[in-house]
């Protein structure tokens, strides 16, 4: 093998390592979306499972996973691509799940405009003064 010293390479170089940093952070963005999205899921069926008061409600996981991967996508992601990489997270989720297609897409189509708008809900004015009054 040759040594290439780093002050003789072509900006090529450059572009691979950029592409290499980008795939990471598409990665790592994923696998958050990922382990909300299956965490949040897991824990609300556990506690329904359980009979518990507190166990909140599917449409009340789903406002809250979606709230919570919006909110990621409006702090993390200002690319339209990295918000489609928080979309392919929940959907991995909802696959490990076992959930049906039809759920999969059900869940996904009210999830992602919010998610790629990155407005949770709860962030919306009318949340607010409904709390305060």
């Amino acid at each position: 093998m040759e040594f290439v010293s780093p002050f003789t390479l072509s900006p090529a170089c450059f572009v691979r390592e950029t592409d290499a940093v980008g795939m990471l952070k598409n990665l790592k963005l994923r696998h958050r979306a990922y382990v909300c999205a299956y965490n949040s899921f897991r824990f609300a069926a556990r506690l329904r499972g359980d009979l518990s008061e507190f166990a909140p409600s599917i449409a009340e996981t789903l406002e809250s996973v979606g709230d919570e991967l919006a909110a990621l996508a409006r702090d993390s992601c200002p690319a339209e691509n990295e918000r489609r990489q928080l979309i392919e997270g929940l959907e991995g989720a909802l696959r490990a799940l076992g959930l049906s297609d039809a759920a999969q897409v059900h869940i996904v189509s009210q999830l992602a405009p919010r998610i790629m708008a990155g407005e949770p809900a709860s962030a919306s004015k009318e949340a607010w003064t409904r709390m305060a009054v």
